[in-house]
């Protein structure tokens, strides 16, 4: 961004918080400040785009939780009252309309329209304003850009969040023009609108769509620590690790590093103040809090980045997300495989039905009970098993890897080529599949080690069980007497 273009931006930030301020926005000068940061851009930074974040102007301590930014009730673009008790029966009907999530989100959109189409008349112009002109939802993804997703299931639901904010535009389209007169609304004002809400909006009890909160809506996202995962490498071979509290206790004391990020803030709805306040959250013992002049992150919820590029539309980069996963079929089973390790759930069931497909082979008899609830403590259920369940496991990572067109390398070089001029929203594809992949080249090493342990287990077990008695000795030539003797 150029010099004139910084103090444009900086200009407008500063007609945004005396706007909002006057609404009764709380915001500290002391303690937060607007920058302008450098968006990543996959496995590199995308040179020259930027984007808006909060940082902390002073450290803030992590002992205990900080109100960041309160926004009263009538500084929100919102649907369905104040949620005062006057409002018990619009309340109710907001409720009602958004038993329906999709009419809901039109509701708020078409408002917000409204309000857009008076221009600086309508009193939240400034706040609108503000607001990003486009979005990179998915719903808005040419079909060239859908392609580059490489991944059947992540491009079906591009094609079908495309089809549905057509449908959605079809269905509002005589109530833009009873709103906003002749011209009505433009299929992509109508799609933009949509995006603001499903990118912007926080949680409220009076309207399923949520609000609009001015200032709040610039912190950015950062992901909740990483789920409790099965590690399948160096465990025993029939049930769970003696270590396992001290497995645990491991995986806490890296989460308290003093290097790592603090865990992100939250948002809540405060409904007898009626505020909606962003807050820093309370670090765990041993975690510490923001640093001054750190970016301050909000935690939306849990998310892949498939999900946040549905819902938000950016995605992290990889191994930024430790929420991120991609799921295999295995043998028409489904698992989940995540950045850090595969999904307790899925794991145990897979073990659980390989399990009885072995026994079903050997004509053994099992427990059925008794191997669930030791896959379901995160247990192994015996090293044939094992082998059979993480050959599976490898077998399906590998066919996945090849039916992506494009290596990950290839995808790292092309985010990272200096001449290749990408739109933003081919960029966010690749970095989308390049995640993927390197998850599943992940699950294939994590299966193929695990085999190699199995496999090993397995034939250590059969020498060990060869009878010593079924061994012959060689008869003595001597009869009745002793070697050497005279």
């Amino acid at each position: 961004m150029s010099a004139l273009g910084d103090a444009r931006a900086h200009a407008r930030m500063e007609f945004l918080v005396d706007w909002s301020r006057a609404r009764g926005v709380r915001w500290s000068d002391e303690t937060l400040e607007v920058k302008n940061v450098s968006t990543s851009g996959g496995a590199g930074d995308d040179r020259g785009v930027t984007h808006r974040g909060i940082f902390a102007t002073r450290a803030i301590a992590g002992d205990r939780e900080e109100d960041l930014v309160v926004i009263p009730r009538r500084a929100m673009i919102a649907c369905g009252g104040d949620g005062g008790e006057a409002d018990t029966g619009r309340r109710d009907e907001g409720a009602r309309r958004g038993g329906d999530a999709e009419e809901a989100q039109d509701e708020l959109a078409i408002e917000l329209l409204r309000r857009r189409s008076a221009g600086t008349r309508d009193e939240f112009a400034e706040y609108i304003n503000s607001m990003p002109t486009e979005y990179n939802l998915l719903q808005s993804w040419s079909e060239e850009e859908i392609d580059a997703l490489q991944d059947a299931q992540a491009k079906a639901l591009a094609l079908r969040r495309r089809e549905q904010i057509r449908r959605a535009y079809a269905r509002n389209k005589d109530r833009l023009v009873d709103l906003l007169g002749e011209g009505g609304a433009s299929f992509s004002d109508y799609e933009w609108a949509r995006a603001t809400v499903s990118s912007r909006a926080v949680s409220v009890p009076f309207h399923a769509a949520g609000a609009l909160c001015p200032m709040g809506d610039m912190f950015n996202y950062a992901p909740p620590d990483a789920p409790e995962l099965i590690e399948v490498v160096g465990a025993p071979m029939h049930g769970t690790r003696d270590c396992l509290d001290d497995c645990l206790e491991t995986r806490v004391a890296s989460r308290l590093n003093e290097d790592a990020r603090p865990v992100p803030g939250y948002g809540v709805y405060d409904d007898v103040a009626k505020t909606f306040a962003f807050k820093t959250a309370r670090q765990p013992e041993g975690r510490r809090g923001v640093r001054e002049d750190e970016e301050i992150y909000v935690c939306y919820g849990e998310y892949s980045n498939l999900q946040l590029l549905d819902f938000y539309g950016f995605t992290l980069a990889p191994d930024e997300n430790p929420q991120d996963s991609y799921t295999l079929d295995v043998n028409g089973s489904p698992l989940q495989v995540f950045v850090g390790g595969f999904s307790w759930t899925d794991l145990a069931n897979l073990r659980v039905l390989i399990a009885i497909q072995c026994a079903s082979t050997t004509k053994a008899k099992i427990n059925e009970k008794a191997i669930r609830d030791i896959a379901r403590r995160g247990g192994a259920l015996g090293a044939e098993a094992e082998l059979r369940t993480f050959s599976a496991v490898r077998d399906a990572a590998a066919e996945t890897l090849l039916s992506f067109p494009t290596t990950a390398q290839s995808d790292v070089e092309a985010l990272n080529a200096p001449t290749t001029s990408l739109s933003e929203n081919m960029r966010l594809a690749i970095t989308w599949r390049l995640c993927a992949k390197r998850i599943v080249q992940r699950a294939y090493r994590w299966a193929d080690a695990r085999c190699a342990e199995a496999d090993a287990e397995v034939a250590a077990t059969a020498v060990s069980t060869i009878s010593l008695a079924h061994v012959r000795r060689p008869k003595s030539s001597l009869k009745g007497g002793t070697h050497g003797g005279s």
